[in-house]
């Protein structure tokens, strides 16, 4: 790691997010040197487009989404600044240890990003409308409008236990209860 990084992230700042996160601080001093590499206008933050350079999130058809959910939920202004951002990426450290889990990577907090990703009006519920636009990003033109509408309420119709005609972020949950959300939704960072 090169010595301009070492001086735009103090000392203070890297202890205090090595504690609050659980990384470590030779990563969270290459999630800087990313950050830094993504942040092409030297600004000391991203936006949308830097995202949009990342080959994994410009061609994962959740992509668009991914990224509304990290400006909007995550950053402030459509943009997100390296705090925000590595604080973002603590949910996707390895938490199955308890020694590893902090507050950003346990389980419910994982469920509730992905959450998210579909719960794009903050109500706690993913409503028919909310289904619907998730379901024709990830299968596109390859499946007709009114089989995806029926996909939709058949899923809702399956997961909605109070009646609502929604999923709540409850009955979401305990979908995903024999799901393994450390294992799927964790990255591995190197040391």
């Amino acid at each position: 790691m090169g010595s301009n990084a070492s001086i735009m992230l103090q000392q203070e700042d890297l202890q205090n997010i090595c504690q609050q996160t659980g990384f470590t601080t030779k990563q969270v001093q290459r999630l800087y040197s990313r950050f830094k590499a993504l942040d092409k206008r030297d600004c000391g933050f991203l936006i949308r487009e830097d995202l949009l350079c990342i080959p994994e999130v410009n061609i994962n058809p959740l992509g668009e989404r991914l990224i509304d959910v990290i400006m909007e939920d995550y950053g402030e202004n459509n943009k997100i600044n390296f705090k925000q951002f590595i604080f973002l990426l603590a949910k996707f450290r390895g938490g199955k240890a308890k020694s590893l889990t902090t507050e950003f990577n346990t389980r419910e907090s994982k469920l509730k990003f992905l959450f998210d990703m579909y719960d794009r009006n903050h109500d706690m519920k993913i409503d028919r409308r909310e289904l619907l636009d998730v379901l024709k990003m990830m299968v596109g033109g390859n499946i007709h409008d009114d089989q995806i509408a029926t996909i939709a309420d058949h899923t809702i119709g399956e997961l909605d236990d109070d009646g609502d005609k929604s999923i709540t972020f409850e009955e979401f949950c305990n979908t995903l209860e024999r799901i393994d959300a450390d294992d799927k939704m964790s990255m591995k960072f190197l040391s």
